[in-house]
């Protein structure tokens, strides 16, 4: 399993079992309860003190470490696994994004993957806790309805693999509500005809364009109205997570509602959206605002560019 898998179930079974920071503790008293095995330990504990979540009170004469805390950054992101771990909302969102990249990955070509398979790996693990049969049985019941996977069902055994289009979504590397958004038209778009006009087509983005005596007159509106919003909801949902002064915070947040007001002037976006990316991307400095950010620049870049 991947150490950034491991290190969230460690920071999730230290606050179940200290309660919260301000704790010295030995580093073996959370692999019970986090269910982890010893040989794992040094590695995590040494992801944790790299990320900034724990630090190192005393260490033996190996320099390994024999008594750690909480940072006050650790606490809060473990605050922040137990808040997903256990929000329905959150949970399904992963499995809806998760379950097709797995297929997409795992499916021979012109084959399936064994669903069962599935639990054997780290995608079975969110916010350092497990997810269930029933719940995967629902997501892709779910993504099945939408036309992303292909399921086979039988006795003991379920199949899946990706449809052309749960393909692109897996290539798209974005969320999947941002992928949906993307699929309608990428502008909207007024169209008075008139008649014995000369016949104009083509994409007159952010223009009201004409031609002769009697024309088709074509007004561009801007970007999809339903992908712009799901992009402002993404980047409004990273700024918590992001390693910001507050001067800076308060900054990336004017920039955003400037974005959400230019929806109809894609220029005027485009310009504010650069100024975003460049605020967000070092701020990422965790796994999880890492995922996050990533998703809203793709979601972004196929928007605005």
């Amino acid at each position: 399993m991947k150490i950034d898998r491991l290190a969230e179930r460690y920071l999730l079974g230290a606050l179940e079992t200290l309660g919260g920071g301000g704790f010295d503790f030995t580093p073996n008293l959370i692999l019970e309860p986090a269910r982890l095995d010893q040989s794992d330990l040094d590695a995590i504990v040494m992801w944790l003190v790299g990320a900034s979540y724990v630090n190192v009170i005393s260490e033996n004469a190996a320099g390994t470490a024999e008594v750690i805390e909480l940072t006050g950054r650790g606490l809060e992101y473990a605050e922040h696994l137990r808040e997903t771990s256990g929000s329905k909302l959150d949970r399904d969102t992963y499995l809806h994004n998760v379950l097709v990249r797995w297929a997409y990955n795992q499916s021979p070509p012109g084959g399936s993957a064994s669903l069962q398979m599935f639990a054997a790996s780290d995608d079975w693990w969110f916010s350092g806790t497990e997810v269930t049969w029933d719940e995967v049985d629902a997501a892709v019941d779910y993504l099945e309805a939408k036309g992303l996977l292909v399921v086979a069902r039988a006795i003991g055994a379920t199949h899946i693999r990706p449809t052309p289009l749960g393909a692109d979504f897996a290539r798209s590397k974005q969320m999947l509500r941002t992928f949906m958004s993307s699929q309608q038209p990428n502008s909207s778009t007024v169209t008075n005809n008139y008649h014995h006009s000369n016949i104009v087509q083509g994409d007159a983005r952010g223009s009201n364009f004409a031609s002769g005596d009697n024309a088709t007159q074509t007004v561009n509106h801007g970007v999809d109205a339903d992908a712009f919003a799901a992009l402002i909801t993404q980047l409004r949902d990273v700024v918590p997570h992001l390693e910001l002064s507050q001067e800076d915070r308060e900054d990336l947040t004017e920039e955003i509602d400037t974005l959400a007001g230019e929806q109809t002037d894609p220029g005027a976006a485009r310009r504010t959206w650069r100024r975003v990316k460049r605020i967000i991307v070092p701020a990422a400095t965790t796994v999880l605002a890492e995922q996050a950010v990533q998703a809203a620049i793709a979601g972004g870049t196929g928007l605005l560019g």
